[in-house]
């Protein structure tokens, strides 16, 4: 079954939380994130509506105009930066140039949704501390007509969808830290996430492994929501790069590992046709050296 199981549509409320959390080598640490709330009633919860280590995703159809209420139900200043998505100033969510959202304030955010693809959302307020909190989502464009087993127009089909918003977290800085100084000149990461979950967690998490029946094609949409370069591989398994950061690759990729950098994203397809059990492993990596500080892995199960 295609699609990641929320509803396409052009309005949406979000709301900033501060009183999540996230489980970091076996002990809970807190975070912030953003929750849906459209349609759902108080003390809801980020993404997949289950965690509260990170935001929600949204859906939204192209070329149509969007609308995002956004509720900060904090005690800070928080906004919505539209990562990738071309929006005008005013809109852009970047404080300095446009508004922040005070404590128990709102405001709406209007675009225009672009090309079909993946894209990105997160807090432009102290961007250094909040994004290593968790404020941050994706953002899926779809076609024009809302299709969910379709890339893009006259583009690639698919059977099923899976979403990968990576992480990184120095649990330092989300126990002790509400404003970045001088704590924050060194990052010093002890938690590899995947949509906020350590390997263990990750592979048995319905949203973050892949379950496919032999012969089914896979999209598999990557979020480096972190500060650390990433490698991806999917237990040796090929597969082709078909978009990046929201557009269409002309001729596509065919590999086995592809590097993504921070903020980046890219959309990856791939076929099984055997039954059969793989470990994919994302690597975190040194800027300087290169070398891979730790790993997340997930579990692809083909049936």
């Amino acid at each position: 079954m295609a699609g990641l199981g929320q509803e396409v549509r052009t309005n949406w409320s979000l709301r900033a939380r501060m009183f999540g959390d996230v489980v970091v080598n076996g002990s809970n640490h807190p975070a912030w994130f953003f929750e849906d709330i459209t349609q759902s009633t108080f003390g809801a919860s980020g993404f997949m509506g289950d965690r509260t280590s990170i935001g929600a995703h949204i859906e939204v159809p192209e070329g149509k105009l969007i609308k995002i209420d956004f509720n900060n139900f904090s005690s800070m200043n928080h906004t919505i930066h539209l990562h990738g998505l071309d929006v005008d100033q005013q809109n852009d969510g970047v404080g300095t140039t446009s508004f922040e959202v005070p404590p128990m304030g709102s405001n709406t955010y209007e675009f225009v949704a672009p090309h079909a693809g993946t894209y990105h959302y997160h807090c432009h307020v102290d961007t250094v501390l909040h994004y290593v909190k968790g404020m941050f989502g994706t953002v899926i464009v779809r076609p024009p007509d809302s299709s969910i087993n379709k890339a893009w127009v006259g583009g690639p089909t698919f059977d099923e969808e899976v979403l990968w918003q990576t992480s990184a977290v120095d649990t330092t800085w989300l126990d002790n830290l509400l404003t970045s100084g001088d704590e924050c000149a060194r990052f010093a990461p002890d938690g590899f996430l995947l949509n906020g979950r350590q390997s263990a967690a990750a592979k048995n998490d319905p949203y973050s492994r892949i379950d496919v029946a032999a012969g089914k094609t896979v999209y598999l949409r990557l979020v480096n929501s972190s500060y650390l370069w990433q490698r991806v591989d999917l237990g040796g398994l090929p597969f082709d790069v078909v978009a990046s950061d929201g557009r269409p690759i002309p001729n596509p990729i065919n590999a086995t590992s592809w590097e993504l950098g921070p903020g980046e994203r890219y959309d990856l397809m791939f076929t099984v046709n055997q039954a059969g059990q793989w470990t994919p492993v994302i690597s975190y990596l040194d800027d300087y050296t290169g070398g891979v500080v730790n790993t997340v892995e997930s579990l692809i199960t083909v049936s």
